[in-house]
């Protein structure tokens, strides 16, 4: 199939509707079709969309500012409104591609307002190779399902209209259209990994199988369907065993699985948490040595980004616990929200009959355990460090529990619970307090 400006009509409806379509324009020939086709479109219609082109200046190429001026001169004969920005690049050479990478798609992020939308040139080529880069690295079902068509970034919404096209088909209509465009010199550096594929091994298979292009497209959609499938079903299975397990897994429920369905329920778990994931060997270990710990032990896996421990039965995850100050004593002013730096942070809500009293003009102040606290519940003085055991607070989570004290006096303990004689009665107002755990 052709790619023509009417290729893109079926993406109207959507166009429309966001508040700006922003073309990330390189100066080559994949942006420049796309943005040329993107103007003409727009131009057609009488209801338009808010058209504008993003050039991302990375400084590594001699040519690079001569590519600026490129850019400004096709957008000025377009009409489309041009931003420019510049990156400072200070990567060794082994990790700059994907420094340059990282780079641009915060600036992507920092570009997209709400409901934008931030529209990519790659084409079916470049799915393939990105497909066969990602098989060569081991990627599981996800990494195999391409790149998508469509996914959130930032505020807004990225799309690949040209994913369903080849760079012959782009030529063609480049051709077509007497476009002018700028080549990047380092494209034919078969010293990086996706210029060695495309260059070296994609001509290959080419010669033998002429519809390889094709043929990887259409197994990165299948491979997609198949982990929004198993993406479905594992966040099925999880959500019930992590609200039992107050956001945990509980390690004989996981282990009631067999072995490749642990892994998957693991990786997601951690995913649903915004958690680095693991690779494959400290996967393996999370399941033999936390999972699979002696109950009476209290392993600890870590990985950069990530802690993973068990206690009583029950997995959980964490990002790194940084260097907690017990001895701090902070003042709250309610109903802010109080930053707890390294044990989280602690948010209030005003209620009528429940919740922390706390008489007007009271000194709040909040602190951490330092032995021999008591806490009056139920009509008995009791001792903190036996209720926090009693209530099942993570072992390493018991010194950074915050304590909240009305006039020098223990009130509640995090929200856990409110000691006697600080609980709003009936027709009382009381601050419902939450504990966001670090």
């Amino acid at each position: 199939m052709s790619f023509s400006v009417e290729s893109l009509i079926p993406r109207l409806p959507v166009l429309k509707t966001a508040p700006r379509l922003l073309v990330a324009y390189s100066g080559g020939l994949d942006s420049h079709v796309l943005l040329h086709s993107l103007a003409q479109l727009r131009n057609r219609e009488a209801d338009s969309f808010t058209l504008e082109a993003l050039h991302v200046h990375h400084g590594i190429s001699a040519e690079a500012d001569d590519w600026v001026g490129h850019c400004e001169t096709i957008c000025q004969r377009l009409a489309v409104p041009l931003r420019v920005r510049y990156v400072e690049q200070q990567a060794s050479a082994a990790s700059l591609e994907n420094q340059l990478r990282k780079a641009r798609y915060r600036i992507f992020e920092e570009e997209l307002g709400d409901g934008e939308l931030l529209a990519l040139a790659h084409h079916a080529d470049d799915q393939a190779e990105t497909l066969l880069l990602r098989m060569l690295r081991g990627a599981g079902p996800k990494g195999l399902g391409g790149m998508p068509e469509t996914r959130p970034l930032g505020g807004g919404c990225l799309v690949r209209p040209l994913l369903g096209f080849t760079r012959a088909d782009l030529e063609v209509y480049a051709c077509q259209h007497q476009l002018s465009w700028v080549e990047d010199d380092s494209n034919t550096d078969t010293g990086i990994d996706r210029n060695y594929l495309r260059h070296e091994v994609m001509p290959k298979l080419a010669e033998r199988w002429p519809q390889v292009t094709e043929t990887f497209a259409r197994n990165a959609q299948v491979n997609a369907e198949a982990d929004a499938v198993l993406t479905y079903f594992l966040q099925r299975e999880l959500a019930v065993e992590v609200s039992a397990s107050g956001g945990g897994l509980g390690c004989d429920w996981l282990q009631g699985y067999p072995s490749g369905v642990q892994h998957n329920l693991l990786r997601s778990w951690l995913q649903a948490q915004g958690l680095p994931l693991p690779g494959y060997r400290h996967l393996q270990q999370a399941l033999d040595e936390v999972v699979g710990a002696a109950r009476d032990a209290k392993p600890l896996l870590s990985w950069p980004g990530v802690e993973l421990r068990r206690y009583q039965g029950v997995l959980y995850a964490s990002r790194p616990l940084g260097l907690h100050d017990a001895q701090a004593c902070l003042n709250w002013r309610l109903p802010d929200t109080l930053d707890l730096l390294e044990a989280g942070s602690l948010e209030a809500r005003l209620e009528r009959g429940q919740g922390v009293r706390i008489p007007q003009d009271a000194r709040v102040t909040v602190r951490f355990r330092q032995g021999g606290e008591r806490c009056r519940i139920a009509g008995q003085s009791r001792l903190l460090k036996k209720q926090l055991q009693a209530w099942q607070v993570a072992p390493w989570l018991r010194d950074r529990v915050p304590l909240l004290y009305v006039n020098g006096e223990l009130a509640a303990v995090a929200d856990l619970c409110i000691c006697e004689g600080f609980q709003a009665r009936e027709q009382q107002q009381g601050f419902v307090v939450k504990w966001c755990r670090p």
